[in-house]
């Protein structure tokens, strides 16, 4: 009778430990790629676990084209907006979707065409006189506001302001290609980087109506060649962001200055010194970046590198910002598009877009060094992780 009931225990306290960690599992949902040679079919939802740095096999919860980057509201998190990087006419999809926490569903709520070819990023404005969707359209280099309604719906463009210029580099500078857009923390300033005129060009958007303008400050000027691709903001100090420069392999540290303006205070690059000193082994590479995270403690800076395969990790100097490369470590597989710091900051997640993984590490907290847990979850062309 003894046993009996002291297995009882030990089983209803196993069970009891099992549904904790389930509830305590964190869901995200997975962008990819889906036509020609690309294995996804929509955006895919699972579930990660931070005892142990696991991952539930991946659902497809939405079946569209080519939702390549997607973002939560930044105020109403059962909000989701997605592009469709689908490049077959002349204007791409944006997706609005709801997320239901309790049954881990998305729901359509609708779609537009936006008047820019290859919309390939956006950022939410959230303001008390109303919400605002900003596009970065690669394509067409255009960078496009949408009006968003009440219940996050997709409204009436508002603005189109199409960029002009081009860079060095002829294979991928021969026009505009904005990248990238996101919100300059506690402002109405939009920041656009745009790969093709190595420029970060700076907007104010209107609360009211979501119709952009150029800024005080109308651009950052980037090195020559350089790509800018994607930033973030040190969530420390809004005074300070990050630039991956996707086309030079290299990261700015950007800061404002005492008259208000962003100026780059650092550039240097995600390759380790042994691939620089080699030109042989350099060109051979043919590596380009992708994604820029800041840790939220503002310790540390990580950017993805394609063709080396590896993410970036560099320590941030928390009174002036300058970084140094503190390591590469390998993504174990091909093709990092994208990669978060789960929240939390003890884990990073990579989407190896060609391997059709995404792979776990742990984040050292003392030194921001990635561990492998050689932990992987398969799904097809994964290009964003979303938590």
């Amino acid at each position: 009778m003894k046993i009996q009931l002291l297995s009882l225990i030990v089983s209803l306290l196993f069970l009891s430990s099992t549904v904790i960690a389930q509830e305590n599992t964190l869901p995200f949902l997975i962008g990819t790629y889906t036509q020609g040679q690309f294995r996804g079919e929509g955006i895919y939802l699972s579930e990660f676990d931070p005892a142990n740095g696991s991952m539930k096999p991946a659902e497809l919860v939405h079946q569209c084209a080519a939702p390549a980057f997607v973002i939560k509201h930044p105020k109403k998190s059962n909000l989701v907006y997605s592009v469709g990087e689908t490049w077959v006419t002349g204007e791409g999809p944006i997706y609005a979707f709801t997320f239901d926490p309790q049954t881990k569903s998305l729901s359509k709520l609708n779609d537009i065409l936006v008047p820019g070819t290859g919309p390939t990023h956006l950022c939410v404005h959230s303001g008390d006189a109303g919400n605002s969707l900003i596009v970065a359209c690669y394509g067409g280099g255009s960078t496009v506001s949408i009006r968003l309604g009440q219940d996050g719906h997709l409204g009436k463009v508002a603005s189109v302001i199409q960029h002009s210029g081009s860079g060095p580099n002829q294979d991928r500078q021969k026009a505009p290609h904005p990248h990238g857009a996101y919100v300059a923390p506690g402002t109405a300033q939009i920041l656009i980087p745009d790969l093709g005129i190595d420029k970060v060009m700076l907007y104010d958007v209107d609360p009211a109506t979501s119709k952009l303008t150029p800024s005080r400050q109308e651009f950052l000027i980037m090195p020559p060649g350089s790509g800018p691709r994607h930033l973030e903001f040190d969530p420390t100090n809004a005074n300070r962001f990050y630039v991956v420069n996707e086309l030079d392999s290299t990261v700015s540290a950007v800061r404002k200055n005492a008259g208000g303006d962003w100026e780059i205070s650092q550039t240097l690059s995600t390759l380790p010194q042994e691939i620089l000193a080699d030109s042989e082994k350099l060109a051979g590479l043919n590596n380009t970046t992708a994604e820029i995270a800041v840790h939220p403690s503002g310790n540390f800076v990580y950017a993805s590198n394609r063709g080396h395969n590896s993410i970036a990790v560099f320590a941030v100097d928390k009174g002036t910002g300058r970084l140094a490369l503190v390591q590469t470590e390998s993504v174990q597989g091909r093709t990092p598009r994208h990669f978060a710091v789960v929240p939390g900051g003890r884990f990073l997640l990579v989407a190896n877009q060609d391997t059709d993984t995404i792979v776990t590490f742990q984040i050292d907290l003392e030194t921001g060094k990635m561990i492998p847990l050689n932990q992987s979850l398969e799904v097809g062309s994964p290009v964003c992780v979303m938590f």
